[in-house]
């Protein structure tokens, strides 16, 4: 009898019990649902509208999209690690503010009005975390009351009033101007999404954000400090937020103490339709990115063809629910 044979050097022995599986359609849209569906959205739209395809257009969505786009990767690091920010709308305002006020009042730079309006929101970031990881209250509770207390300090310091300031060049630049052919804001858009996947998927960090999301107990169990990736993560997200707030202001040139009203409905629904599971643990920031990006080319293929506007409202509801039920389909079967 002839012997079987020894498997080959350098070959894992058990390499034949352990074959890959072939690819499901499951897997296809888990992987690349949202790519391919964002694809024959923008085919469906440039066939029914010739200015869909044009540069300036493009270039236009990817302006619109900036400032969620931004705010999304940080709500999708929160979301991603088992939490839930709301408070981001009155953010937004809070930044806005701030920047202004730094400018009308205290006679300050273009530079040093934006990083305050940052810093002010990465303080509400940290407060959020610090009230979560250190009392226990529940995510949604302490940012649903951090929504409604930041709103209501920003109409305090307005008076309700919108706030003009000196319009600085440097500081209308972030919200205006261009590099070559792109606009600043989606220049620091992909900044902000490259910096943020490098760091969600290089850094022991990055891992220890999804293992808080799947499990916080064994995270807790493994040694991880799971307070403190858990206040980053807000941190990081109040950061995002108070950005877009400045980002927004620079470009109308006022600060509006109701700007960012409602926002957060509009940030979630895109690291929704990413494919970032509210339960946590699954998801990049990558695809949250992608999420809002998807609903700007919706919306702005739905304005090109004068859509109506409470048609709009239903039809943006139909493709958030259509998307997540896709993606606890396929999630499912491949379990």
């Amino acid at each position: 009898m002839t012997p079987d044979r020894a498997p080959a050097a350098g070959r894992p022995a058990a390499q034949g019990r352990l074959r890959e599986r072939p690819w499901t359609v499951e897997d296809v849209l888990a992987r690349y649902g949202l790519g391919l569906a964002l694809l024959l959205l923008i085919a469906l739209f440039g066939a029914m509208s010739r200015a869909f395809l044009t540069a300036d257009n493009a270039l236009s969505v990817l302006r619109q999209v900036s400032t969620v786009g931004i705010m999304a990767v940080g709500q999708a690091l929160v979301i991603l690690g088992g939490g839930i920010d709301v408070s981001v709308g009155s953010v937004v305002g809070l930044g806005g503010m701030a920047a202004g006020l730094a400018l009308r009042d205290y006679g300050s730079g273009a530079l040093l009005a934006a990083l305050l309006g940052v810093l002010a929101g990465l303080l509400v970031g940290l407060v959020n975390g610090l009230v979560i990881s250190s009392l226990g209250v529940d995510p949604f509770i302490t940012t649903l009351a951090t929504l409604s207390g930041i709103r209501g300090i920003v109409y305090i310091v307005s008076n309700q009033y919108d706030v003009r300031f000196p319009e600085l060049d440097a500081f209308l630049f972030f919200g205006r101007g261009h590099v070559g052919p792109l606009p600043f804001q989606v220049i620091l858009l992909a900044l902000v999404v490259a910096v943020a996947w490098l760091v969600e998927t290089r850094t022991a960090f990055g891992r220890s954000v999804h293992a808080l999301g799947g499990n916080e107990t064994a995270t807790r169990l493994s040694g991880i400090a799971v307070e403190r990736v858990r206040i980053a993560t807000y941190a990081v997200s109040g950061a995002c937020a108070a950005l877009a707030g400045v980002l927004i202001t620079a470009q109308i040139a006022i600060a509006v103490p109701y700007q960012g009203n409602g926002a957060e409905l509009d940030v979630i629904a895109a690291v929704v339709v990413g494919g970032v599971a509210l339960s946590g643990g699954i998801g990049s920031v990558l695809l949250a990115a992608l999420g809002a990006l998807f609903i700007g080319v919706l919306a702005n293929g739905m304005a090109l063809l004068d859509v109506p506007s409470v048609w709009q409202m239903v039809i943006k509801g139909l493709a958030i629910l259509l998307a997540v039920g896709l993606y606890n389909v396929a999630r499912t079967r491949r379990v």
